[in-house]
């Protein structure tokens, strides 16, 4: 968890504070960002910042915060399926694939946390 909250809150923080620079490196596009589309990237980045914050404090007591380690999963998961869909699409550059393998291990590791630890799948299984 202490990975995935570094991860989050430096990839988000320069994605936040470069937004192209970001979508350069990403994407490959070299046109700024404007309007609902700079929005709409400040606002997945920010949600990735405030993840890590909450990766930091599940970290420090994973047992009481299963449902955010869940949360955690599912989100990395989703994340490397749509850069995986957008990589075969032939959206984007290399860097998408180097985070659906992060992303996707991180996501595969939280999974099977949650599945395996007793305040974790137990809860949900009742």
């Amino acid at each position: 968890l202490y990975t995935t909250a570094a991860v989050n809150l430096l990839a988000g923080s320069a994605a936040f504070a470069l937004p192209d620079l970001s979508i350069r490196i990403l994407y490959g596009l070299e046109s700024p960002l404007e309007g609902i589309a700079l929005r709409y990237h400040y606002m997945i980045w920010s949600t990735v910042v405030a993840m890590g914050v909450g990766y930091l404090v599940a970290a420090r007591a994973p047992e009481r915060y299963s449902a955010l380690i869940l949360a955690a999963a599912l989100g990395k998961l989703s994340v490397a399926g749509i850069w995986l869909e957008m990589a075969w699409q032939g959206i984007g550059t290399w860097v998408l694939l180097t985070g659906v393998v992060f992303d996707g291990s991180l996501g595969l590791l939280l999974l099977i946390f949650f599945s395996t630890t007793q305040s974790g799948y137990a809860k949900w299984k009742k």
